[in-house]
């Protein structure tokens, strides 16, 4: 077992592993993609998008609710060691990191939403940046400082509460759903292609 499977899960990583196999092919547009997909997929997938089923994407919300807890508990722990900043500079302290990881989650998001392994190479690495994070405060403020780890604790365990989401049958069907529609519209645009 690889350290990213023991980490972020064996059925997250074969998700995303599957995603880097498939990307290629999708951005070549070429006839390889055409046996990962059907006629009657793309024809299916053509619908306009009222017509279409709507998809749970509450494990994905789940997930992003998950990484800001666990990102502000850590953030509001490294910001403990710097008190005798002015209010002003705690603040922007707190409020950069927090904009920039905001954007990070949005944009993993999007690209998850919209098919691209892009989306999911990004929780993965949201996933691992916050989970070694918390661990390595945990350790420190453990052996070194010696301070309350109750709050590290509750990221930790947030995380743990996400690696589960990010391996359950929810997020990776939403994940396979979005992605087999963007290879089923690439598909049907190669399929039209090597007919004309």
């Amino acid at each position: 077992m690889s350290f990213s499977s023991w980490l972020a899960g064996h059925v997250f990583c074969d998700l995303l592993q599957h995603g880097r196999e498939i990307e290629p092919a999708i951005a070549r547009k070429d006839a390889s993609l055409l046996t990962h997909s059907t006629p009657e997929l793309e024809r299916y997938f053509d619908k306009p998008p009222a017509e279409l089923p709507r998809q749970n994407a509450f494990p994905v919300a789940i997930v992003l609710l998950l990484f800001l807890v666990a990102f502000v508990l850590n953030l509001l722990t490294v910001l403990r060691l710097f008190s005798a900043l002015t209010p002003p500079m705690h603040a922007l302290l707190f409020f950069a990191p927090s904009l920039v990881m905001l954007l990070s989650i949005i944009t993993a998001s999007f690209f998850l939403a919209r098919g691209y392994s892009l989306g999911i190479a990004g929780f993965y690495y949201l996933f691992t940046a916050l989970m070694v994070l918390t661990v390595a405060q945990l350790v420190f403020n453990l052996l070194i400082h010696g301070g309350a780890a109750a709050p590290l604790l509750l990221a930790f365990a947030a995380l743990l509460g996400c690696r589960r989401v990010l391996n359950g049958r929810g997020f990776v069907l939403f994940s396979l759903y979005c992605r087999t529609q963007r290879i089923a519209k690439v598909a049907r645009e190669v399929r039209l292609r090597s007919r004309g």
